[in-house]
């Protein structure tokens, strides 16, 4: 009788930690559908350049790093940088598409710090014409502030050595340095003719 007893016991407890685990586990599954729903309003928003939409997504006190590593504390600061790598009368890029992807699931150090990586292949349309595509990691740190998830800390980061964006840039600046030593030349070889003229 006491061996019954016993394991109807042993029993009762399996089952209701079994219940607690599928509990646990179906917030869990809330959580993730939440921040699988941040990384897409992100994507969205940086690919129409749309920063304030994701304002809501920041925590008071967070850090941006970007890929040439600045970083921000501000998204004040992070919209007109952003926004000045297409505008302006120096800039080299005309657009950009970015496809961030998570390796795998947030992992969650208690109940309100998640942790997640990944990498985004982007692709860059440079104001020459030439595209290139680049693969970068990123890594974020989120925490749940009252009952929602928020971002504390973006990290995103390339490889120094194999940087097709990079090579682009300096292609851009090589071509930009030639052209203006031409276009030197001309003006001086211009100004040389007419002052000849003149002293004939």
């Amino acid at each position: 009788m006491k061996v019954i007893k016993t394991l109807a016991v042993f029993f009762s407890f399996v089952a209701f930690a079994a219940v607690v685990a599928g509990v646990q586990a179906q917030d869990r599954r809330q959580d993730h559908d939440e921040l699988r729903a941040m990384l897409k309003t992100i994507t969205d928003a940086m690919n129409s350049r749309d920063i304030d939409a994701i304002a809501p997504l920041f925590h008071d006190k967070f850090s941006i790093t970007t890929v040439d590593q600045r970083v921000f504390t501000n998204l004040n600061d992070f919209k007109t940088y952003f926004n000045g790598l297409f505008t302006g009368d120096k800039v080299s890029l005309k657009g950009a598409t970015f496809s961030p992807v998570a390796d795998a699931l947030t992992e969650f150090v208690g109940e309100e710090i998640g942790l997640s990586r990944g990498a985004s292949t982007d692709t860059y349309v440079f104001t020459d014409g030439e595209t290139r595509v680049m693969t970068s990691r990123w890594t974020a740190t989120l925490y749940k502030d009252n009952g929602k998830w928020k971002i504390l800390n973006v990290h995103i980061g390339a490889s120094l050595f194999d940087n097709p964006v990079v090579t682009a840039i300096k292609s851009w600046i090589y071509k930009a340095g030639v052209g203006a030593g031409i276009a030197g030349l001309l003006l001086g070889f211009g100004l040389a003719r007419l002052t000849r003229r003149k002293r004939a």
